[in-house]
């Protein structure tokens, strides 16, 4: 008896054994028949690497408080990224205009970025410098999927960025001799030596 149990034991478990080695294969076969392929259908945006540019004008003027004159060209400016520390310097042409140029790209989209612009004192001698520092702030954007930058100048929106900058030049007049206040006292001994000389020159006509 106990051997006829331990026999029909036997048979179950090859069958069930068997069964699972038929199906397991057949259902795996039918699962990748049946199922349709993974298609990665995400689009990336429109005009990620479209580019747009934000330029940055600086307007460099000069006043002159003593007889000499020193002109705007040659002072040096410096946009810094006040996030990362980046610097772009530029340097002023005789007419006192100089520019920075700030790039974006439509990846850039969504997002804010903030800059100081401020003048470097070089050290020139009689010239007070500019200690004005202007906040910049440029807030990129998407529009019909193309990036666009919308600019800040010290807290104001604006269509045209344009900073000014003004330094003095006040050279020191050269010493005075001390001969000035005393041209009127040169000018009377000249006319009276000249006064002398035609009196002395009557005289010996006469004679």
């Amino acid at each position: 008896m106990k051997k006829r149990q331990s026999l029909m034991k036997l048979v179950l478990l090859l069958s069930v054994a068997a069964a699972v080695a038929f199906l397991v294969p057949v259902t795996l076969a039918y699962i990748f028949d049946e199922t349709e392929p993974v298609v990665n259908t995400f689009v990336p945006p429109a005009g990620l690497n479209d580019q747009t540019a934000v330029e940055i004008k600086v307007l460099k003027t000069m006043t002159n408080t003593g007889k000499e004159e020193m002109g705007p060209g040659g002072f040096k400016f410096v946009l810094e990224n006040t996030l990362t520390g980046e610097k772009q310097t530029a340097e002023s042409d005789f007419k006192g205009n100089a520019s920075f140029v700030i790039p974006f790209a439509g990846k850039d989209a969504g997002q804010s970025y903030f800059y100081s612009i401020y003048e470097i004192n070089d050290g020139r001698e009689h010239v007070t410098y500019s200690e004005s520092v202007h906040a910049l702030q440029v807030d990129v954007n998407m529009a019909e999927d193309k990036p666009v930058a919308t600019v800040f100048l010290n807290g104001e929106e604006v269509a045209e960025c344009q900073v000014r900058f003004e330094n003095l030049y006040g050279a020191p007049e050269p010493p005075d001799t001390g001969d000035r206040g005393l041209i009127w006292v040169y000018m009377a001994l000249l006319i009276a030596s000249f006064a002398g000389l035609m009196v002395i020159l009557r005289k010996k006509t006469a004679k």
